[in-house]
């Protein structure tokens, strides 16, 4: 089912403050999924979130090392679809041989205080498929 691009936004704020209950970061197919429980009045529901057809991700942890509790988890804090594509990250590197890698970011996850910054053709919230396109 193909959902509406005006309501790409509503449907990932359903998501904010889930706790992600499972996650592949699968290279070889370009997705990443996330399965999240999102307790909501006493009621939990279930989600999936999967971003199609990943051109890069970028991947930044700002907090010091420690060792998990048993009952810590990964909170999904928000999730927020970047229309404008106005993230852009570019490698630098001493060497001249990766000018050609620059990405412009589509969708921007806070997960406690890290940061996972995604460009996707296509997202599929609960079946609801959002087709947004990648950058050139």
């Amino acid at each position: 089912m193909k959902g509406n691009m005006e309501d790409i936004q509503n449907y990932l704020n359903c998501l904010w403050s889930g706790i992600i209950e499972r996650h592949v970061f699968d290279i070889f197919n370009h997705s990443i999924l996330f399965n999240i429980k999102v307790i909501n009045n006493g009621e939990q529901f279930h989600h999936q979130l999967k971003f199609n057809n990943v051109k890069a991700f970028y991947y930044l942890n700002d907090q010091s090392p420690f060792d998990p509790e048993g009952d810590d988890c990964l909170e999904l804090t928000s999730v927020t679809f970047l229309k404008e594509k106005s993230k852009q990250i570019k490698v630098s590197c001493v060497s001249d041989e990766y000018p050609h890698l620059t990405t412009r970011t589509n969708f921007c996850l806070e997960i406690w205080g890290r940061e996972l910054i995604i460009e996707a053709s296509a997202v599929d919230i609960d079946g609801k498929l959002f087709d947004v396109g990648l950058s050139h």
